[in-house]
């Protein structure tokens, strides 16, 4: 062909090709980095479970629907630096058969803890970056059956948004820090996080759970509208932060307008 007809016929396939590819495109479809549903309770409500496994290893939310991955440990303040990896901290401080079982009757340190003094609550965005942390300080310490009330970023999403425009309310992990002593007076922490798999329809975080030092009470569910098929309606009760004296609740609002929450930004 001259080379005329040739560019006329390659300019002809490249629309049809432009056209198929917008044909059997999926309509509606996504921004990278936007989930496709949010399914994090609005507020937990946890129940201070001291007598739960002394390792800390109880934890029944790792095949929830809708986790991905789930960490509990405990370990000393004093004897480990809280930068080191959790995980090393375990293998030095416990006691291990011939196996190398963990012995619960012989742990050295005592990780049985007496009382929660003070908590830490973390949620992450899909990077690792906190975008809201809250610290609850006890006046009078808490013990088995006390109650600890958290709320999540996600109460302050706006259904009428799109998850696009308030990506930095949309928590993909959480970290809960518990401090208390255990009979020696040693400073015990225990941390339990978990991460979201951003489904639709699932339940992560279940009434009755049970993980770390905690077992999982009362729930303010999802949004309807960022987890439409989430298996049963939030509940309409309101929660307070209860017996904390002190609370501090931080969130990161230069990564909030960064990331494209224009109702703020503007």
């Amino acid at each position: 062909l001259p080379p005329t007809k040739t560019l006329i016929v390659m300019i002809k396939s490249s629309i049809i090709l432009a056209a198929l590819v917008a044909l059997l495109a999926p309509s509606g479809a996504r921004p990278q980095g936007v989930p496709e549903c949010t399914c994090s309770p609005k507020a937990f409500q946890f129940i201070i479970s001291l007598d739960l496994d002394p390792l800390c290893e109880n934890n029944d939310i790792e095949g929830n629907a809708g986790i991905t991955e789930v960490t509990t440990i405990c370990f000393i303040e004093a004897g480990i630096p809280p930068d080191n990896p959790i995980s090393e901290g375990i293998e030095e401080i416990g006691i291990k058969d011939d196996e190398g079982m963990m012995i619960p009757e012989e742990l050295n340190p005592d990780f049985v803890l007496m009382n929660i003094t003070s908590s830490i609550f973390k949620e992450f965005n899909e990077d690792g970056d906190i975008i809201t942390e809250t610290k609850q300080y006890y006046g009078s310490t808490l013990e088995n059956g006390n109650q600890i009330n958290l709320f999540s970023v996600s109460t302050s999403l706006d259904p009428s948004v799109s998850l696009e425009d308030q990506i930095g309310k949309v928590p993909y992990s959480v970290e809960i820090r518990l401090f208390g002593y255990n009979e020696e007076g040693q400073l015990i922490s225990n941390i339990i996080r978990w991460s979201y798999d951003m489904s639709c329809g699932s339940d992560p975080i279940q009434t009755g759970d049970t993980i770390g030092r905690i077992t999982v009470g009362d729930l303010i569910g999802p949004w309807p509208q960022f987890c439409p098929k989430a298996p049963s309606p939030s509940p309409s009760y309101s929660m307070s932060y209860g017996k904390a004296s002190k609370t501090t609740t931080k969130t990161n609002k230069a990564y909030n307008s960064k990331m494209g929450n224009r109702e703020s930004a503007d």
